[in-house]
This record gives structure tokens, sequence and C-alpha cells, in this order.
């Protein structure tokens, strides 16, 4: 096996929507917050009924202790799963201090049992302790303290209530609801919610607040906990009451104007690559005459609030879109406004309410591509000429001024498109649908381009095949006797073959280690033989490739980061793959060029494209 002396970049960039030219910047989102909370009189009920308090709005009553902060400076910033917080801020305090106290009033429509849900990041095996107090009519009816290791907190991926998570890929990702046991009995009216930290017990961590969301509707909570299995209670997030739209009819004839369609529901695409929040949202229909203009309809409940999105209407003829945002004194002032006919395609931020923009989805390149000469002045560096870099990045919309924009920005950073024509040599081509019995054919189908192809991908964190079927047990003895084996040597109690069964359960360690040992050897043998298979033919088509696929190094659990022989060295010796290629998470900026890359890919290669 050669040295590896070029490296081949994989970067799944699965989308591109980030800040590069905000009206109010990412930088200054806490003091835009400080400023709402402070000029909004209290919170009041949404249109979904709930009553969310963001946290960065609430008000400290000194400069030192609790602070306003932006998305990226709290533990878990990322792009990926549990990792985002509502409109991308949140309310923070040292390890340790001095009592320091921030409080929201909150104004109370109807009376009830309310649950003091608080969303917040509890860091693995330390104290993040802060108190929740409500007070209503000079009365305390609420006084309690979050964030201990000992308390019940809502847990992401299926854990639901549990004290405390340590998750198997390490201590990350720990944003946690807590609360669903915390009562506070209010009445119509005015009410405070304090957030208090003090000194607390060590190991201490940073008390990271997202925000107090106030609600009745018990079961749906009690619902969410046991059926929202990935990211319990999130999905009860959205803009509700912040976004407006007024439609006027510019056609002759009565116009239709409704929300388009999202994967996942709703008509905004969500930030999470699963989909995987209960929504009820549902876009509504706006009906408009010739000529006339509607009245203001609330539409930030179609929007979330985890994180950006593109947000999609339609209208059966044209019309002018006018979206308004409510201001902190309960006025709507106007946000944009767009003139189409069909479809609307925007781009839209998870926290209108601060950076209080509204844009068409190609604006997202145009601002981007400005940002990036703004900031980063061209020439900034050599754009990699050895290192192919692959991402999924924008589509173009026309076959103009965007497409043109979409060259000019994968040029910058000389990145490829995951297709066989890809140009210079860097055709790339997934193969983990196409069987093996298909894979001479779908070979052949792409003659044209098989020189050009640089990378053939067998899979996403895949394990390599594994002896299955009725015949196993005879292909196992089959096997071993090419080994000079004879029964006896697997099995000390064995008369003959019959006796033995390929079994790689790991009970067997103790009570029959020979069968254990020699099914592993031969789960490794087949394993590469079998995908030597596929290989081989990709090789015979491709000569010009590498032949990899991803295996996730947090895999297995009982050593994670320390690969199997087998799966790392063995099947490239044997030839099985030619392209190693394993991956790592980026934690991505608001700013720059790339804030929403979930996962780099990274295969090797040598220069001679050979592993």
């Amino acid at each position: 096996m050669k040295l590896i002396c070029r490296a081949l970049l994989v970067l799944f960039v699965f989308s591109v929507f980030n800040r590069p030219s905000l009206r109010v910047e990412a930088r200054e989102t806490p003091a835009v917050a400080q400023k709402f909370g402070k000029e909004r009189p209290a919170v009041e009920v949404q249109p979904d009924g709930l009553y969310i308090g963001e946290a960065e709005e609430f008000q400290p009553a000194s400069d030192s202790g609790w602070q306003a902060k932006k998305f990226g400076e709290n533990y878990y910033a990322a792009t990926f799963a549990n990792s985002f917080l509502s409109r991308q801020a949140f309310l923070g305090a040292p390890e340790q201090c001095e009592e320091t106290v921030a409080s929201l009033n909150v104004n109370i429509k109807q009376a009830g049992s309310y649950l003091v849900l608080v969303r917040y990041e509890a860091a693995y095996r330390f104290e993040t302790q802060f108190r929740v107090q409500v007070e209503q009519n000079g009365k305390l009816v609420l006084n309690r303290l979050y964030g201990a290791r000992d308390n019940l907190k809502i847990w992401a991926f299926s854990q639901k209530l549990k004290k405390e998570v340590g998750w198997s890929w390490g201590a990350v990702e720990n944003i946690v609801w807590e609360g669903h046991d915390a009562f506070a009995s209010l009445q119509p009216g005015r009410a405070t919610i304090r957030l208090i930290a003090a000194r607390q017990p060590e190991p201490a961590a940073k008390r990271n607040v997202d925000l107090v969301m106030l609600t009745t509707d018990v079961e749906q909570v009690k619902n969410r906990i046991e059926k929202e299995s990935y990211l319990p209670l999130d999905g009860m997030l959205t803009q509700s009451g912040d976004v407006f739209v007024k439609v006027t009819n510019l056609g002759p004839k009565p116009l239709t104007f409704t929300g388009g369609n999202a994967v996942g529901g709703g008509n905004w695409q969500q930030h999470s690559p699963y989909w995987v929040h209960m929504r009820t949202w549902k876009a509504p229909t706006v009906s408009v005459e010739p000529g006339q203009s509607s009245d203001w309809v609330e539409v930030g409940s179609t929007m979330d609030s985890l994180s950006d999105g593109q947000w999609t209407w339609t209208g059966n003829g044209k019309y002018r879109a006018e979206f308004g945002l409510r201001e902190a004194n309960g006025s709507i002032s106007r946000l944009a406004e767009f003139t189409a006919e069909g479809a609307l395609k925007l781009a839209a931020d998870g926290d209108t309410r601060y950076s209080r923009r509204l844009r068409r989805q190609e604006d997202v390149l145009y601002d981007l591509l400005a940002y990036l000469k703004k900031e980063n002045p061209a020439p900034h560096g050599k754009a990699p000429s050895l290192t192919t870099i692959y991402a999924h990045t924008f589509d173009a919309l026309d076959e103009g001024k965007h497409k043109a924009a979409v060259a000019e920005f994968k040029d910058l950073f000389s990145l490829a498109d995951t297709t066989p024509e890809a140009s210079r040599g860097r055709g790339y081509v997934d193969v983990r649908s196409v069987p093996t019995a298909n894979l001479e054919a779908y070979c052949q189908n792409l003659a044209p381009h098989a020189k050009n192809i640089s990378v053939v991908s067998l899979g996403d964190e895949i394990a390599l095949p594994s002896p299955r079927g009725a015949d196993v047990n005879a292909e196992f003895h089959v096997w071993l006797k090419s080994k000079k084996l004879a029964p006896k040597d697997v099995l000390p109690s064995a008369a003959d073959w019959d006796a033995i069964a390929w079994n790689i359960a790991p009970t067997l360690k103790d009570t029959q280690p020979g069968v254990y040992y020699w099914s592993k050897r031969y789960q490794y043998d087949f394993g590469i033989r079998t995908i030597k298979q596929r290989t081989d033919i990709l090789r015979k088509h491709f000569p010009n490739a590498g032949i990899g696929a991803n295996f996730s190094p947090h895999n297995p659990t009982e050593h994670m980061f320390l690969g199997e022989v087998f799966k790392w060295v063995s099947v490239f010796r044997e030839s099985g793959m030619t392209l190693p290629w394993s991956e790592d998470y980026s934690r991505p900026s608001r700013t720059g060029v790339s804030p929403d890359p979930r996962r780099r890919h990274r295969p090797l290669r040598s220069s001679n494209g050979k592993a």
C-alpha cells in the first residue's frame, strides 16, 4: 500500500442559508433582542395558544451575570440534530457568580394551571443550576430550581424523561427541556417570570437558557414526550404571531393565495434533514377579489424558529404579497413586498423578529457572493487544485444570472459536482442502491464518462456484508476446511462438521470461544470478498476512480474511533476497496461560506489514484 500523499475531501453541504448581509448582523442580535424585550410591555399569548419567553429578551437587573448572547457562543451550536436555538440567541450566566436576576413580563389571557417549561443546555456531568420564579399580584406561584443534575429532564433521541444522558458519540447535543411537572396557577393579567443564577455546586458549567414556555396544553406535552422521539417539544416552536401577510389581487379574476408544499408538511422547508418534528402548522388560504386587498393574515405560525428555511407560497393569478412584522408595541410594520404570478419562493430567517429580513431564494446566493467579496476581497488565496472538494450547494434557478452566480460560487472554492460528468476529471457516482447483479449494466451506461469518474461511493456509514441465508453453515464449513481445520479445532466436543454452526453471538466468547473466533474470521473474510466483487466490476469500467465507502468512526461502540482492522486495513490490502474514507463533524459559523455543512466526508487517495 502506497503512502497517502493527496487528500480528497468530500464536503456535503445540505443547506447554505447563512447570514451574509444582514440588516441586523448576527453579532448584533443580542442587543436587538434586549431592545425588543425592553420595549415590549409583556409577552402576549400566541395564536397557537403558547406563551414563549425568549430568554435573550429577559432584562438583567445588572450588567454582571446574565447576558444575552448569539448562537455560536453557547456549548452546542451546529446545524445537525439537537443543536439549534430558538431565534438563534440565548441568555447566559457564568459557571459561578453572585446572584443575578433577569425578568420578563407576560400578560395572561385566561386563568389556568400552566406548565412552566424551560429549554436550556445541560452539560453532561456538570451542574447548570438556575432558579425560575413566577410572580403574580405580589405572590410567588412558582419558585423552582432547574438545571440540577438530579432533576428529571426531557431528553432527545427517544430518551424521554431521565436525569442525565451520555451519548455514545460523545458528551454533546445536550439541549433539554425541563418542567414537565412544574405548574404555576395564573389568573388573567400581568405576571413576571424571573431567571436567577447564583453560585452552584461543582463541577459547574455555564447556564445557557434558550426560552421559557407557558402552556395549559398538558396533553400535548405528554404526547410529544411519548411520541416525538427525535426532538420532543421542539415541534411546538414557530414564529407564531410575529409575521403577517396582506395580499392584493392584481388580476382580473378572483385570487386564491396559499402555501406551497414542503417535505415534512407545511410550506416551510425545515432545518432538520430528517424532518422529524411533529407539526400542527397549516398555511392559510387567502381569497381576494380583483383589485382588492386582504386584511393582515397571521403566517408566522408556518415558520420554524429553530433555523432559517425556504418558505413557499402560490397564487392562481397575479398578486402583490406584502409581509408585515409585529413590533414590540403590537403594531405591524412592513417587512417586505413581492409581486408575482404563480409560485413565490422565499428565503426566511428563523429569527425574523430580530433580522427584519425576508427575500427571494435567489437573493441568498447574490447576498452571499456580495458578502464574500466585501469581507474577504478576492483574490484571497489560491483555490485548491490537487484536493478535490465535492459539495451539494446551490441549484441554478435559471439559465442566466443565477446560473452564472452558482458557477462563480463554486469556482471560489473549486467545488466539484457529485455527478459523473463533473469537470476536470472529477466525476463522482454513488452505487449504494445498485444491486451487484445490475452493476455491470449500470457501469456500461456510464461508458461516455468512464475515464472522467474519480470517486465511486459504495455507501454511507455502511458495514461490510455479513453471511446469511439457508446455506450459511455449509459455506462456513467449506471455508473452515480451506483453512486446513478439523471440527475439533473449532469445537473440541464436535464429532463432525454438523455440530458446528456459524454464530457471532458475544455470549459464545466464554462457552464456545473457538466457534466465536472462527465465525468472526469468516464474517470478515466474507465481507471483504463480497464487497470486492463490486469493486472489481467498478475498477474494470472506471480505471481512474478510487472506490470506497464511509465508515463512521464512532462504530463499533465498544471501541469508538479505533477502527476494526478487517474494515480499515485488510479490506484495502485485499483490494476490496481502493479509497479509504471516513467522516467527522464540523462546527459551522453563522457567518462565512458554509454555515450548514452537517458532515465532512474525507476519502484519501494517492496522487496516482491508488490507495
